[in-house]
């Protein structure tokens, strides 16, 4: 049953039929042939993705040497494709020198809009109107992936920028948009894409000011999100969203799973046990590897391209990226301690004011991942795997002394700041801790090559177990009846 294209009460799941754009009431609005496709280390993605594409890309990535967006930028490059990533330029990890070692053009540019006092924000004047490379040359690009756009006022200075030289705009949004969403309609217990509706009338206007007040960076998301429908409804780009939930994987900048780590490992000896938050403890944390993100960035650039069925799929979509499984804290903590070898993790029930939990960052899920996988065939690491692959980086990492000060160091100040007076036994305990393991045990120094092997390994989706794919099913067939 077809609905009237409202921006302000649009469904995510919506397909370009010429313009205007007709929007589907129906989350299951795409099609997809079944040819399952498996992925288990980068080099075999790349064997699986040649020949698919007649020629080389040529892909734009704001924000394509950071933490979420790095591995992106390397799948393309390593894929054969011609990548320029626009950052600031700080080499966090040595990635931005890795990239220019891959090909990268590099473009050094800060993309935050200043704010006048007394006139407001300055789009013209700052941001992305000060990138020489953007405004003055004329390249165009098959695809911009968008990772560093925080708020509206820098999404909308990108678009204005590159309308007419962007084939597909890549946004990577956050699910922090289903916190200032009305309630969902349906019973299922997890977040479809198009429960990310701005309530209507049937609230007050001061209770829509409320809930975009909940998440303000969820706010901004969604208002990021619907800039570029607007843009695309008045015959702009086509456009695709990535939902993306709590992330980790290596070679953060925030360091926080770094920080859980360590904590996880050194808390039993120290007797510091892990937080629990006594308001969440029940809570479904979705997760996010940043190896995935590369993996669902390539298949969506893909098929807008139209190197492989089909355009339509992805044109104007939202789709959630997350892994599986959505533990709560007390089963998180174990994942993060089943490389270590830990059987057992002591824990203690705090106060939310008092509790030192890094995460959920985002508490409102978990997110379902069904139209991704169907769609666009995507294959999430399994969580015990990615937990696994993070593990063996952070701890090559505190081993290997000749690369990496800087970011341990940081890491050790952080972990000071974060544990207050626990601060300083802490850091003591860790750097004897690592001293030890160094005299005692060989460890390979691996090359990147190798490196990506371990980070970017990928699950067989026809393996995965019977009993997931039947709630997948059953997750479906409720919510298509809810749909009637």
């Amino acid at each position: 049953m077809a609905m009237a294209p409202e921006l302000s009460s649009r469904l995510w799941c919506f397909r370009r039929v010429g313009r205007p754009i007709a929007i589907a009431a129906s989350h299951r609005c795409w099609s997809a042939s079944p040819r399952p496709w498996s992925v288990l280390t980068l080099p075999l993605l790349l064997l699986s993705l040649a020949g698919q594409h007649a020629e080389a890309w040529s892909v734009l990535v704001l924000g394509g040497s950071g933490f979420r967006g790095h591995y992106t930028s390397e799948l393309l490059l390593r894929s054969g494709h011609n990548v320029t990533v626009l950052s600031r330029g700080k080499n966090y990890w040595g990635v931005l020198a890795k990239l220019k070692g891959f090909g990268a053009s590099h473009w050094a540019c800060n993309r935050t809009i200043d704010v006048d006092p007394a006139a407001g924000l300055q789009p013209e004047t700052s941001g992305l109107a000060l990138c020489k490379e953007l405004v003055n040359g004329t390249a165009s690009f098959d695809a911009v992936v968008d990772f560093s756009s925080r708020t509206p006022a820098e999404l909308k200075q990108a678009v204005k920028l590159l309308q007419g030289r962007a084939g597909l705009y890549v946004f990577i949004s956050n699910h922090g948009v289903y916190d200032v969403s009305k309630n969902a309609t349906h019973g299922e217990p997890t977040l479809f894409e198009a429960d990310a509706v701005r309530p209507g009338r049937e609230i007050s206007p001061l209770d829509r000011f409320k809930l975009k007040e909940k998440n303000p960076k969820g706010n901004d998301f969604l208002e990021s999100e619907e800039e570029l429908l607007k843009q695309y409804n008045s015959g702009g780009f086509p456009f695709t969203v990535l939902r993306t939930a709590n992330v980790f994987g290596p070679k953060e900048n925030t360091i926080r799973y770094w920080l859980l780590h360590l904590w996880v490992r050194a808390h039993l000896p120290l007797r510091l046990p892990m937080h629990l938050d006594e308001t969440m403890l029940e809570t479904p944390i979705s997760m996010t590897y940043t190896p995935d993100i590369a993996q669902a960035v390539h298949r969506v650039i893909a098929k807008g391209s139209g190197d492989i069925c089909c355009p339509e799929h992805v044109h104007g979509e939202a789709f959630n990226l997350a892994c599986e499984e959505a533990p709560n804290q007390r089963t998180l903590y174990n994942y993060v301690a089943e490389p270590m070898g830990l059987n057992y993790v002591e824990t203690v029930e705090m106060a939310h004011n008092k509790s030192i939990v890094l995460y959920p960052e985002i508490v409102r899920g978990p997110l379902n991942t069904e139209k991704a996988l169907e769609a666009l065939r995507w294959a999430p690491t399994d969580l015990q795997k990615a937990t696994r692959s993070v593990a063996r980086f952070y701890d090559r990492v505190m081993l290997d002394t000749g690369r990496h000060k800087w970011e341990r160091e940081t890491m050790y100040s952080k972990c000071k700041n974060m544990l207050s007076e626990d601060g300083p036994k802490f850091v003591s305990w860790i750097r004897a801790y690592y001293d030890e393991r160094r005299k005692t045990e060989l460890y390979d120094e691996l090359d990147d090559e190798d490196e990506d092997e371990i980070v970017l390994a990928r699950p067989v989706p026809e393996k995965r177990s019977a009993k997931k794919t039947q709630r997948r099913r059953r997750s479906s067939r409720g919510k298509e009846k809810s749909d009637l």
